[in-house]
C-alpha cells in the first residue's frame, strides 16, 4: 500500500479542520441553541407536555389556562352549578370561542335555566385521539370537578389515528410522532434523534407546498388532520365571525385525506384485522375513562360525530370515483356499528349525531368546503342535538 506523503496528510488535515470549524461546529451550535433556548424562542400554538406529548399553549389565540378553546373557570366549582366537560379534538376549535358547538350548547342551557346553573367546558386539543384525551381528562379535565363528561368521538379518524404506540410531541414548534417507549428526556425535556434545524426546514417547506396549492395557507387553518397540516400555526383571532371558518385546503389534498379516512370503512381490511390494534386501544381508553369517572360518580356519555362522506352523498360518490373503488366493499356505517356495539355491551350511553346530520345536509351544507370540520350550520346543529339529549341527564343529575 503506497505511503501518503506528509505534505498531503497535512493538507488533508487542514481541509478537515476547516470543514469541521466552518461546517459542523455551526450546525452543532444551532442544534444546542434550539434545545437550550426552546422555552424562550419558540412560543407557537403548541408546546411540549411530558404526559400527553403536546398541548395548546395557555392563553394563546384565546385559549384558557389549560390551553382549551374556552374561558378560564375557577377550579373550585361554585355551589349550585352543574358542569359538563366536553373532551375531543379539533372539533372543539372550529368556530372560535364564540361559535364553537360547546359555546352554543352552553347558551342553550343558559336560555333554559338562566345564568349560573349549567356550565359547558370545552376541553379539547387538536390532533388528539381517545388515548390522549384520557390523559387530558386525568391531568386537566378533572380539575374542573365536572358532573358530566362527554367524549366527542369523530368517526372520520379517531379509530384510524389511535396508534397505541404513538406519542406525538412538540419540540421547537415542530410536532412529530415517536414511539412511547423510545422517548429520551434530559431534565424533563425531550431529546430527539434527528436534526431539529432540518426538521424545521422540512415542515416549513411542506406548509409552503400547501400554500402553493390552496387559495389560503394551511397555516390559516390549523385544525385539519395531521395528514393535511404539516405545521399548524393559527393566525391571530379574526375580527369577524366568518373568519373563524376559513376555506379548506386544495381539493386534491382534501380528497386524499377523506380517502384515507374512508379506508377504515373497507370490509376487506377488517376481515384481515387491519385495524384491530387501533380499535382495541380506543376501547381500552374508553374503558379507563368509564372506570375513572364511575369511581368519582361522574356521568359519562359518548357523542358520536359523523364523517362528511357519511352525511354528504355527493362527496361519497366523488370519493369512490376519485379512487376507482368498488362501493360494495365498503360499509359507510361501519365505525358507528363497531363503536355502538361496544358501548351497548359496556352500558355506556351515547348520542349519535348521524341521522339528524344526514337529514339537515339535504337543505344546507354542514361542513366547511374542502375541510373535515363543521361550518356554522354544523356547529349549530351539533349544539342543538347534544343540548336536547343532555337536558334529561342534567335534570336527573342536578334535580333541575
Amino acid at each position: 500500500m503506497p505511503k501518503i506523503p506528509p505534505a498531503l496528510q497535512k493538507k488533508a488535515s487542514k481541509i478537515f479542520l476547516f470543514a469541521f470549524l466552518w461546517g459542523i461546529v455551526p450546525l452543532l451550535s444551532v442544534e444546542i441553541l434550539m434545545i437550550v433556548l426552546e422555552p424562550y424562542l419558540f412560543k407557537g400554538f403548541f408546546q411540549y407536555d411530558p404526559d400527553i406529548g403536546f398541548r395548546v399553549r395557555a392563553h394563546t389565540n384565546g385559549s384558557n389556562q389549560f390551553g382549551f378553546n374556552d374561558k378560564d373557570y375557577p377550579l373550585e366549582k361554585p355551589s349550585g352549578i352543574t358542569r359538563i366537560l366536553v373532551l375531543g379534538d379539533s372539533f372543539g376549535w372550529v368556530g372560535g370561542l364564540g361559535e364553537n358547538y360547546t359555546t352554543l350548547m352552553d347558551g342553550h342551557f343558559t336560555r333554559k335555566w338562566g345564568e349560573n346553573k349549567v356550565e359547558v367546558i370545552n376541553a379539547g386539543y387538536p390532533m388528539t385521539h381517545t388515548g390522549e384525551q384520557l390523559k387530558i381528562l386525568e391531568k386537566y379535565g378533572l380539575q374542573y370537578q365536572p358532573d358530566i363528561v362527554v367524549l366527542g368521538f369523530f368517526v372520520g379518524n379517531d379509530f384510524f389515528d389511535a396508534d397505541p404506540k404513538r406519542k406525538r410531541i412538540v419540540v421547537n414548534d415542530i410536532y412529530f410522532d415517536i414511539k412511547k417507549n423510545e422517548e429520551l428526556k434530559i431534565l424533563g425535556y425531550p431529546i430527539i434523534p434527528q436534526w431539529r434545524l432540518l426538521l424545521l426546514i422540512q415542515q416549513k417547506y411542506k406548509v409552503f407546498q400547501e400554500q402553493m396549492k390552496a387559495a389560503k395557507s394551511v397555516s390559516a387553518n390549523p385544525l385539519m388532520p395531521a395528514a393535511i397540516a404539516a405545521t399548524p400555526v393559527p393566525t391571530p383571532p379574526p375580527s369577524t365571525p366568518d373568519a373563524y371558518y376559513p376555506p379548506g385546503v386544495a381539493e386534491e389534498t382534501y380528497l386524499n385525506v377523506e380517502s384515507q379516512m374512508l379506508s377504515f370503512y373497507n370490509r376487506n381490511l377488517h376481515a384481515e384485522d387491519e385495524f384491530k390494534k387501533e380499535i382495541n386501544f380506543v376501547f381500552e381508553s374508553i374503558d379507563a375513562m368509564a372506570e375513572l369517572l364511575e369511581s368519582k360518580t361522574i356521568k359519562f356519555i359518548v357523542a358520536i360525530y359523523p364523517a362528511a362522506f357519511q352525511v354528504d352523498e355527493n362527496l361519497a360518490k366523488k370519493l369512490f370515483e376519485y379512487n376507482d373503488l368498488n362501493r360494495d366493499d365498503y360499509d359507510l356505517l361501519l365505525a358507528q356499528k363497531i363503536l355502538k356495539e361496544y358501548l351497548d355491551k359496556k352500558g355506556i350511553p351515547y348520542i349519535d349525531l348521524l341521522d339528524e346530520f344526514k337529514v339537515e345536509q339535504k337543505t344546507q351544507p354542514l361542513y366547511i368546503k374542502n375541510d373535515t370540520h363543521w361550518n356554522r350550520a354544523g356547529n349549530q346543529l351539533a349544539a342543538e342535538i347534544l343540548f336536547k339529549n343532555l337536558v334529561p341527564v342534567v335534570e336527573k343529575e342536578a334535580g333541575l
